[in-house]
């Protein structure tokens, strides 16, 4: 059986082996490959070996002499040296140097491997996540609640969506945001349900957003993130808001989309136009307190990965 050594040396052992091969080669006055398998063929069949299994290829033997290789057989490099004229000494230091130069290099230094993906935070227990989707939920309804005393030209119900969604995860973001509006049915009545889409839609890019694009490594990333969060959520709602409820939602939005109008004069581009006006900003506030609210989380857990 065949010696055969497989390295997972650094790239430079095989490939010096590879070069003193050549030197060896020139040293015997250049002898083509063929002569080198001639030869290779006659060592064989001196040892007995049948004479349809004694030559090897002239691409094998050729492969010997290259570098970047990342095995080396050792005996078919004995079988070379050999052939070139080496004594049988020489020819017991080059089997050596081939098993040597394919073993594994000493262990150095401890290194410290970079994380594979973004540093995020641990959200620790079930209790500790269940408190953090309930607080979430509250937080939701009662930025909803303001927008709907206050009459504003906002949303902020979706704050509790990004702070789940960036420090515990996309999916468990899109929990909150659904419940935010199941719950928040009771606050604005049933029109609010169908916006689920909108919370989970959210949830989802600020999630893997942050956990898989590291969007939240700078603060020009995350706020390109946030935009991108503003433009898929209003790609959700403004069908859903020119649908069921013929471009008006009933709050301070619609006083942007009149102002929108009297520019376009195309309702449904105002309606658009206007609901990611309002987007940017509400997105904006909510996915910079989470960020806060994950940079936070970060500090107390300094060995999460």
């Amino acid at each position: 059986m065949r010696e055969e050594v497989s390295t997972s040396s650094p790239v430079g052992a095989l490939d010096q082996l590879a070069l003193d091969l050549v030197d060896l080669r020139a040293a015997a006055g250049n002898p083509s490959y063929a002569e080198i398998v001639l030869r290779i063929d006659r060592q064989r069949r001196e040892r007995g070996v049948p004479a349809d299994e004694a030559r090897p290829g002239r691409t094998t033997v050729y492969d010997a002499f290259r570098a970047g290789r990342r095995r080396v057989d050792v005996d078919l490099v004995v079988e070379i040296v050999r052939a070139l004229g080496a004594d049988e000494g020489d020819v017991a230091a080059w089997a050596e140097r081939c098993r040597a130069s394919a073993a594994p290099p000493p262990p150095g230094p401890a290194e410290v491997a970079p994380p594979p993906g973004p540093v995020v935070a641990r959200v620790g227990t079930p209790a500790r996540l269940a408190t953090l989707l309930v607080c979430s939920l509250a937080l939701n309804l009662v930025g909803r609640i303001l927008v709907n005393v206050l009459d504003l030209p906002l949303h902020l119900d979706m704050t509790g969506t990004a702070i789940t969604a960036v420090v515990a995860g996309p999916w468990w973001g899109a929990l909150v945001g659904v419940a935010t509006n199941g719950v928040g049915a009771f606050v604005s009545g049933p029109a609010s349900l169908p916006f689920a889409l909108v919370n989970v839609a959210g949830a989802l890019v600020w999630g893997y957003g942050v956990r898989r694009y590291r969007m939240a490594d700078s603060v020009a990333r995350f706020f390109a993130l946030n935009l991108a969060v503003a433009t898929a959520c209003s790609l959700v709602a403004v069908p859903i808001i020119w649908v069921m409820f013929g471009g008006e939602v009933g709050f301070g939005q619609d006083a942007v989309t009149e102002k929108v109008l009297s520019f376009t004069h195309v309702m449904v581009v105002a309606v658009f136009v206007s609901n990611l006006l309002i987007s940017v900003l509400d997105k904006m506030i909510s996915g910079f307190i989470a960020l806060a609210v994950l940079d936070q989380s970060r500090s107390r857990t300094p060995a999460a990965r």
